[in-house]
């Protein structure tokens, strides 16, 4: 387990329930190599511990996480072959345990994927989803389009993708992306609540419950998730190209957030 400040996820365990916090607020906590690889380690360490039965899923200095680091993709382009689908979204997505999302600022396009892989999510009144892939151009390969549809319904879906247009927190609760709108100073105390209650459950019979929605969330997303991944895979985008996009993709991230 890894409290150091300096650690790319800081981990703080109260009692059977597990904080992890992405740990890159210089860049919005942006998905690196490293911080996906981190990611991974964490989750599966999380999921196989007997003394864990809730884990948290948060962002460090006010968001969440902004989606893949678009100073990576510009420099090195995208080639969907290379990942094999080992990235953290597809590895939250199949943890087991229980996963609260602590959702604060931005979370975008990768960062929107990693936010649905949650089992569910609370917010802070300054949350923003967004889904900006179409404007980077390249397809999604996290679950966005099998889990977003689930979420806000298939023609929603459609028009957060299509246009790149940010969700406040309040409309996010209306459509059922988010369970509770929380005051940011007590988001993170609202999340360990509401572990203690889960924790209240009989562990066993819990679990098999939480299997039964699993099983029910599959049945609606597996397809769709597996035939997005198919499409990702085959799916590249040269460096140059990134490059001349993420401008404007950052732009109009800070004019939809009202960050000027």
């Amino acid at each position: 387990m890894n409290d150091s400040k300096d650690a790319l996820v800081i981990v703080e365990q109260r009692g059977q329930a597990r904080l992890l916090t992405l740990n890159r607020p210089h860049v919005r906590n942006a998905l690196s190599k490293a911080l996906s690889d981190a990611l991974i380690d964490e989750l599966h360490s999380a999921d196989r511990d007997i003394g864990t039965r809730v884990i948290l899923l948060a962002g460090a200095g006010g968001a969440f996480c902004s989606g893949v680091d678009l100073r990576d993709l510009a420099e090195h382009g995208f080639d969907g072959g290379d990942s094999g689908g080992e990235n953290c979204i597809t590895h939250l997505a199949a943890v087991k345990t229980p996963v609260i999302g602590l959702v604060s600022g931005p979370a975008v396009t990768g960062g929107f994927e990693l936010a649905l892989a949650c089992d569910f999510l609370l917010a802070a009144p300054d949350a923003r989803f967004a889904d900006t892939h179409s404007r980077v151009g390249i397809v999604p390969g996290g679950g966005m389009t099998a889990r977003l549809s689930e979420a806000v319904g298939v023609r929603r879906a459609r028009q957060m993708s299509s246009t790149g247009s940010y969700l406040d927190a309040a409309t996010a609760l209306a459509w059922g992306l988010v369970n509770e709108i929380v005051p940011a100073s007590e988001l993170h105390e609202r999340g360990w609540a509401i572990a203690e209650s889960i924790m209240v459950a009989d562990a066993r019979t819990l679990a098999a419950v939480w299997s039964l929605y699993d099983a029910i969330s599959a049945e609606g997303t597996t397809a769709g998730v597996d035939r997005e991944s198919v499409i990702n895979r085959g799916w590249s985008i040269a460096a140059n190209e990134v490059a001349t996009r993420a401008k404007s993709v950052v732009e109009h991230g800070h004019r939809e957030s009202g960050d000027y």
